[in-house]
C-alpha cells in the first residue's frame, strides 16, 4: 500500500509498538523483582527510549549500516514521487532543508496556539476557561517549543544553503544529515504528549528543585531538549566538516561568501555548548528518577544547574543570531551595487562573536546568588562581546 510506502508512517507504527512492548517488558520485570509495576518515571522513559529507537528503525534510518554490515548489497533507490521524499528517510541536503524548515513552521504554529490560549484566558480577570496550572504549563511548552523552533529553522536553512554556496554536491554525511533531522519529529510528539501528561510549569528554563518535583510532563520535555539537542550537535559535525573539507576547488576560506562564515560560527557553537545543557537535563532526570542530589538544596548545588544552562543558553543566542547576520550581510551588498566593505573583518567578527559569547553567561545569575568577585569579569566580557557586533554594524553602514 502506498500509505505505509512512507517512512514517517512506517515508523511511527514501529514506535508506538516498540514503547508498548518495553512499558510491558519493565512493568514484568519490576513484578519479577519484587517492586510495584507501573512507576510512570521510570516505566515511561524507557518506552520513550525505546520506541524513539524502534521508530527509527521502521523509518528505514538504519537499513544503509544494517546492510553494511551484514555484507549485503546496497540497496538501489526507489523511483517515488518528489513529495514522498519529504515524509521518508531521504539523504538529499535539500529535501533536508525543506524538512526542517516546514517542521520549524509546524512548531511555531503550535507555540502560538498556545500562546494564544494564554492570553484569552488574561483577557479578563479571573479564572476563564483554564486552570493556573494549565496556564503555566502551556506558557513553559510556548517558550520552550518556540526555542526548539528556531534551531530547526536554522539547521534547515544551513543544510539548504552551505552546499550550493561552496559548491559541494550534498553535506559531507548525507545519512547522519538525514538521522540528524528524523529525531526531532520524536522530539516535538514528546512536548505534545507532556501536556496531557500532567505538563509543567517551570518555564522553559526547567530550574531545580522545582523541575525535579514537577509532574510527568516533565520528564516528556527533558527528554525532548535533549534530542533536539542531539541533532543540533550532529548538525555541527556535518557543517564544520562540510564546510572544511568540500569546498569547490580553489575556494580558500577568504573566498568562502559571508554567509558560510557565520555558519561555520554557529556550527562551532552547536557542537561545543549543546553538550553541557544536555547533561544538565540528564542530570535533572537522573535526580528525578534514582533519587540522586545533583541540584539537591541539602546534598548539591542548585546553582550548578544555572552555570551548565547558561553556558549553553547564552551561546544559543548567537547560534539564533548569527545566520540571520550573515544573511544581511550578503543581501546589503546586492541591493547596494558594491562588495561587503570589510570583508575580512565581517568574516572573523563571526568568530569573534561566538568566542565572546562563550564566556558571558554569568550575566543571566547576578541576582541568582553567585559570588560577587565574578560579576565583574562577566560585565567586562559581556560589553566587549559588542565589539565585533559593532564591526558588523559599521561594515553594513559602509557598504551602503
Amino acid at each position: 500500500m502506498k500509505f505505509f510506502s512512507l517512512g514517517i508512517i512506517r515508523g511511527l507504527i514501529f514506535g508506538v509498538v516498540g514503547a508498548a512492548v518495553a512499558i510491558g517488558a519493565t512493568m514484568l520485570v519490576r513484578i519479577a523483582l519484587g517492586f510495584v509495576a507501573w512507576n510512570p518515571a521510570m516505566v515511561t522513559v524507557i518506552g520513550t527510549i525505546v520506541g524513539i529507537l524502534f521508530y527509527l528503525v521502521g523509518l528505514g534510518a538504519f537499513n544503509y549500516w544494517l546492510r553494511w554490515a551484514m555484507g549485503w548489497p546496497e540497496a538501489s533507490p526507489a523511483k517515488q514521487p518528489r513529495w514522498v521524499r519529504y515524509f521518508s528517510f531521504d539523504t538529499n541536503h535539500k529535501t533536508i532543508g525543506v524538512q526542517y524548515m516546514a517542521t520549524s513552521l509546524l512548531v511555531i504554529i503550535v507555540a502560538g496556539v498556545y500562546k494564544m490560549i494564554d492570553r484569552l484566558e488574561t483577557a479578563q480577570p479571573g479564572l476563564q476557561f483554564i486552570t493556573p496550572s494549565t496556564y503555566n504549563s502551556l506558557m513553559s511548552l510556548h517558550g520552550i517549543m518556540m526555542l526548539g523552533a528556531v534551531l530547526i529553522g536554522i539547521s534547515g536553512m544551513m543544510n539548504y544553503l552551505i552546499p550550493l554556496m561552496i559548491g559541494a554536491k550534498d553535506m559531507a554525511f548525507p545519512r547522519l544529515n538525514a538521522l540528524s533531522y528524523w529525531i526531532i519529529p520524536s522530539a516535538v510528539i514528546l512536548l505534545l504528549v507532556s501536556l496531557p501528561a500532567g505538563g509543567f510549569d517551570t518555564g522553559w528554563t526547567a530550574y531545580p528543585p522545582l523541575s525535579v518535583k514537577s509532574p510527568l510532563g516533565m520528564q516528556f520535555m527533558l527528554l525532548a531538549f535533549y534530542i533536539v539537542g542531539l541533532s543540533s550537535i550532529l548538525g555541527g559535525i556535518n557543517f564544520i566538516t562540510t564546510i572544511f573539507k568540500m569546498r569547490a576547488p580553489g575556494m580558500g576560506f577568504f573566498q568562502m561568501p559571508i554567509f558560510i562564515w557565520a555558519s561555520l560560527a554557529t556550527a562551532i557553537l552547536q557542537l561545543v555548548f549543546t553538550q553541557f545543557v544536555g547533561i544538565a537535563f540528564l542530570m535533572v532526570l537522573l535526580e528525578r528518577l534514582l533519587g540522586l542530589g545533583f541540584f539537591d538544596p541539602d546534598t548539591g548545588k542548585v546553582l550548578l544547574f544555572q552555570h551548565l544552562f547558561w553556558f549553553y543558553s547564552h551561546p544559543a543566542v548567537y547560534i539564533f543570531v548569527l545566520p540571520g547576520l550573515g544573511v544581511i550581510s550578503e543581501v546589503l551588498p546586492v541591493f547596494s551595487r558594491k562588495p561587503l566593505f570589510g570583508y575580512r573583518a565581517v568574516a572573523l567578527s563571526s568568530l569573534g562573536i561566538a568566542g565572546g559569547g562563550a564566556v558571558v553567561w554569568g550575566h543571566h545569575m547576578f541576582a541568582a546568588g553567585m559570588e560577587g568577585w565574578l560579576r565583574i569579569p562577566f560585565m567586562v566580557t559581556t560589553m566587549l562581546v559588542a565589539v565585533p557586533t559593532g564591526i558588523k554594524i559599521f561594515s553594513w553602514l559602509a557598504t551602503m
